[in-house]
């Protein structure tokens, strides 16, 4: 009985395979390409971080372009691979500071402008540039003591100026525009022009 109950089911089973089979092959029946569940997509490969030089070079077309949010980001990204990886020339990475916390003073985000002069100023306190531009992301600011204060570190260092670079001219720097009509800032630009500031700190 028991051989008789499993040759009896075996039969059930290949007679439903077989009418399934005859169904597909009419036409009639499920259609097992397009019922059939559907592949994942196939993910997006990891593209990995962009070379350091990749970063330079966006930074300068988007700052050159005005674009001054996307050159933050590309400068920005650019300066934390040289701080894991050194490997520029003084003059190189001072440029990369400089162009860096530029374009975020530019974009309106000054705390990550003075983080990364802070971290310039670590590494190279008598460069005047670094305490030029700080003095400029209080400018910005409307701040005309923190500014002025910046800027007499910066002009009583400016014998450290790389070659070729010098110092602009805060009178007609637009980051200092609001202070254009005050006294108290132009005796303080005129003293620092000539050389009259106060003493090094």
């Amino acid at each position: 009985m028991y051989r008789v109950i499993i040759v009896s089911d075996m039969k059930a089973k290949l007679t439903f395979v077989l009418g399934v089979f005859i169904l597909s092959a009419c036409g009639i029946g499920p259609d097992m390409n397009r019922d059939r569940i559907p592949r994942s997509p196939t993910p997006t490969p990891w593209q990995g971080e962009k070379p350091f030089e990749d970063n330079v070079r966006d930074g300068a077309a988007a700052y050159a372009a005005k674009d001054y949010p996307a050159a933050a980001k590309a400068y920005g990204t650019a300066l934390d691979q040289e701080k894991a990886k050194p490997k520029l020339e003084k003059k190189q990475w001072r440029e990369l500071v400089n162009n860096t916390a530029m374009a975020y003073t530019l974009s309106g985000d000054t705390k990550n402008a003075r983080l990364a002069l802070a971290y310039g100023v670590s590494k190279d306190f008598d460069y005047p540039m670094f305490h030029y531009i700080l003095a400029r992301t209080f400018g910005v600011e409307g701040s005309e003591a923190d500014t002025t204060s910046h800027l007499e570190r910066a002009f009583e260092r400016r014998s450290k100026l790389s070659p070729g670079e010098k110092l602009p001219d805060p009178m007609t720097d637009d980051s200092f525009a609001s202070f254009a009509d005050s006294e108290s800032f132009k005796r303080a630009v005129s003293r620092m022009k000539t050389g009259r500031s106060s003493p090094l700190d």
